[in-house]
């Protein structure tokens, strides 16, 4: 069984700082120069990341963090937009998420700490609606992202860890208007095809020992 304690709130700030950053390599829509600080504001956040409505994104929150936050609660934390900030949301946060802090396994006799990594991500990505049956350390990231609802609860897990994992992270999508219908002429539809580049790590097992490394979001050393 694996130990649980509270992010900080600087813990929290660096896990959402790099979803911004991982997120800014794919998706078009997101604004990846923009340097997220405690200091943005909430209505910034949103507006750099192309987020949900506060609603909306409270109760991604709520499933994200495994939290149960009324949306009472979260108006409070989310508005006047242009005054909460998203230090304001880390501060809140570090009250009730919490990390997994997981134990080594022992195997043969012997402690195992990637097995354990490795079996603790696959249980929270079942719990996220993920079919982790066929997933093995051998699994390619590139075959297993391929499947569009695996894409959100894999970054969402390896972000939550708080540990630097990816260091490239590059999806090239190519788009092919389908014609099938009338309808499709005045109301497009679109078939997308995708390339997904993760740099040096090519399975489950490379990713399980990124993490198991620990090297903290936030810890790089910036040269001058």
């Amino acid at each position: 069984m694996n130990d649980k304690i509270c992010y900080t709130s600087n813990e929290l700030l660096e896990i959402f700082k790099e979803q911004h950053r991982l997120s800014g390599q794919f998706d078009f829509m997101v604004d990846g120069t923009f340097v997220l600080t405690k200091y943005t504001l909430i209505r910034e956040w949103r507006e750099v990341q192309d987020l949900l409505p506060w609603k909306e994104l409270s109760k991604f929150l709520n499933q994200e963090f495994r939290i149960d936050v009324p949306i009472k609660i979260w108006d409070t934390i989310f508005n006047p937009d242009d005054k909460k900030t998203l230090g304001d949301l880390c501060d809140f946060l570090s009250t009730l998420a919490e990390k997994e802090i997981v134990k080594p396994i022992k195997i043969l006799g012997s402690e195992c700490l990637t097995f354990s990594v490795f079996q603790t991500l696959k249980r929270n990505l079942k719990i996220k609606g993920v079919d982790v049956v066929s997933l093995k350390p051998s699994t390619r990231i590139e075959d297993f992202l391929a499947i569009n609802d695996n894409f959100s609860p894999l970054l969402e897990e390896v972000t939550l860890t708080g540990v630097k994992v990816f260091d490239k992270f590059d999806v090239k999508v190519e788009r092919e208007r389908c014609l099938d219908h009338l309808l499709d002429r005045i109301f497009p539809n679109w078939k997308y095809e995708s390339t997904i580049t993760t740099g040096d790590i090519e399975t489950f097992r490379d990713l399980v020992n990124k993490i198991v490394q620990n090297k903290k979001l936030g810890t790089d050393i910036v040269k001058i």
